[in-house]
């Protein structure tokens, strides 16, 4: 008997063990080329007249893991076809990567045309994997960031289009509502919060694009981090 006793502590220890293991969590991976690019941007460099929208909206991300329920986030702008396109795709990348899974983003504008060419040449260079196929005479692209993840389906609509939740909402403005006349007049789902960045035109060169692609992806990396 004297040897029988540790031997039983020495299973039930076992058991326990094998019990309370938890297999550590991996946070998912991007896309390589993804992954190495987000390593490039500098989450301290983002407009500093932004700090207390961006501060409002990662606590609204941080509260999603504690209500355990989904969150929405649209992000607003004149015509759907830049600004808050980047938005969505970088916010939706981000939360993936930081496993803010009850967050679900979306984008909308007071018109809408055709996603800006120079946005899509722009993401697929960075590393995400794009194909475009139409509906109506309209581009719609999936956008993949992940062969785990579902793609981002990105298509200019209007703040009225049937696609958008209307409960549960984050709404966030990203184009200028004191210098483009169109963006005051935008309706939201919930009292939005003001991001503006620069409008960007398809005429506009390559180095505006990309300084103000990427002064989005460090906005959306500070929201999407840890509070």
């Amino acid at each position: 008997m004297k040897r029988t006793i540790p031997v039983i502590a020495v299973v039930i220890a076992a058991v326990i063990a094998l019990v309370s293991f938890k297999p550590v969590e991996l946070a998912p991976r991007l896309y390589p080329e993804l992954e190495a690019y987000f390593k490039t941007v500098n989450v301290k460099e983002f407009n500093k007249e932004h700090v207390g929208t961006l501060e409002n909206l990662k606590y609204d991300i941080y509260l999603s893991h504690l209500d355990k329920g989904n969150w929405n986030v649209i992000f607003y702008c004149s015509e759907n076809a830049f600004r808050s396109q980047a938005s969505e795709v970088f916010a939706q990348t981000l939360c993936y990567a930081k496993k803010h899974k009850q967050i679900r983003v979306f984008s909308a504008g007071v018109s809408s045309g055709e996603i800006s060419t120079k946005l899509i040449e722009y993401l697929s260079k960075i590393g995400y994997r794009i194909t475009k196929t139409e509906k109506e005479g309209k581009a719609i692209y999936e956008v993949r960031f992940s062969d785990k993840a579902d793609p981002i389906v990105l298509f200019s609509k209007t703040t009225t289009d049937i696609s958008l939740p209307t409960k549960d909402v984050r709404s966030v403005i990203v184009c200028d509502i004191k210098a483009e006349a169109e963006c005051a007049a935008i309706k939201t789902q919930s009292v939005p919060l003001n991001l503006a960045f620069k409008k960007v035109n398809e005429t506009d060169d390559t180095e505006k694009i990309q300084s103000t692609l990427k002064n989005i992806a460090a906005e959306m990396l500070y929201v999407t981090g840890k509070q």
